[in-house]
């Protein structure tokens, strides 16, 4: 997959000379894809070599970076409803793709699989937190616009104190949910090269990843009007898609390896901080920036995740 990465310099030749949008957002797209990957598994062989304490809190921050990364990007480009559908793509992209995807491999290949009851009722509670906290902002969703970002503002604010909560009591309490110190999967061989190699390959991805998320932002619109294409498509499909692969390949490799606590703790947990964390820093990113964006999903978003 790493061959794909010879598309970030042809977007950037193709930015330089002022290309067809369209072809610079169908590299982008296919950009990401290897960059998500690259992020996640260094992000991965990191939290494994600092241990279960700091490499589970590391691991539950910079899990969803690439879809914070993609959407302020796009946020600061004045794409609020495309960023607000790509957060909806993504809880799809986990919840029914993600997450099928990985029960069928895993049933396919070792037979009816068991998971721990305790940690399902968990993450069920959790989802259905998150199911309200989108929902409330979507019933005031015919008052005011101000009325309305100011109380999407203070939800976020409220979603944040809870992720930092679930995130100690996960790591104090009920131990964190990722890849042990010993726990490197059979079939992949540790990374050559210390901490600061991996901290290098993290950044360098990141920094790539914010290149390409601003490419295919400034594209998406031209390219959206050239194909018909909606906001609520562009977003649900397009971004939410390629921001959610990286989940979608680490729950097929877990599931592979048999590990499907792990399938949950990528997909499940993964659409958990994806309410809890990224869309509550969108909300107040996009303040910050002075490009307004709150949690008042539509109604075919709302059903959808409710849903799902």
């Amino acid at each position: 997959m790493n061959w794909l990465l010879l598309s970030v310099p042809a977007i950037l030749a193709l930015r330089w000379i002022d290309g067809d949008p369209l072809l610079v957002f169908g590299l982008s797209l296919v950009a990401i894809v290897p960059l998500v990957e690259t992020m996640g598994d260094a992000t991965e062989r990191l939290a494994v070599r600092l241990g279960p304490t700091i490499g589970g809190l590391l691991n539950s921050t910079l899990s969803n970076a690439p879809e914070l990364i993609i959407g302020g990007v796009a946020l600061a480009n004045g794409l609020a409803p495309v960023v607000k559908a790509s957060l909806t793509g993504s809880i799809l992209v986990n919840l029914l793709v993600g997450l099928g995807c990985a029960l069928v491999i895993g049933g396919v290949k070792f037979g009816v699989r068991r998971f721990d009851r305790n940690r399902l009722r968990s993450s069920a509670a959790m989802l259905l937190l998150c199911a309200a906290c989108l929902i409330v902002p979507a019933v005031f969703r015919f008052s005011s616009p101000e009325s309305n970002r100011g109380l999407s503002t203070e939800i976020a604010v409220v979603l944040l104190l809870v992720y930092v909560i679930n995130v100690l009591a996960t790591l104090f309490g009920r131990g964190r949910e990722g890849i042990g110190p010993d726990e490197v999967l059979p079939d992949e061989s540790p990374h050559e090269g210390g901490v600061g190699i991996t901290l290098g390959r993290l950044a360098l991805s990141a920094v790539a990843l914010a290149f390409v998320s601003d490419a295919l932002s400034e594209s998406l619109q031209p390219t959206a009007r050239q194909l018909g294409l909606s906001d609520i498509f562009s977003g649900v499909v397009l971004l939410g898609g390629v921001g959610g692969i990286g989940e979608v390949l680490a729950a097929a490799r877990f599931a592979r390896s048999g590990r499907q606590e792990l399938v949950l703790a990528v997909t499940v947990g993964s659409t958990i901080q994806l309410v809890l964390l990224v869309a509550p820093l969108l909300v107040l990113t996009g303040r910050v920036l002075g490009e307004p964006m709150n949690l008042a999903f539509s109604g075919f978003e709302v059903v959808a995740i409710v849903i799902a």
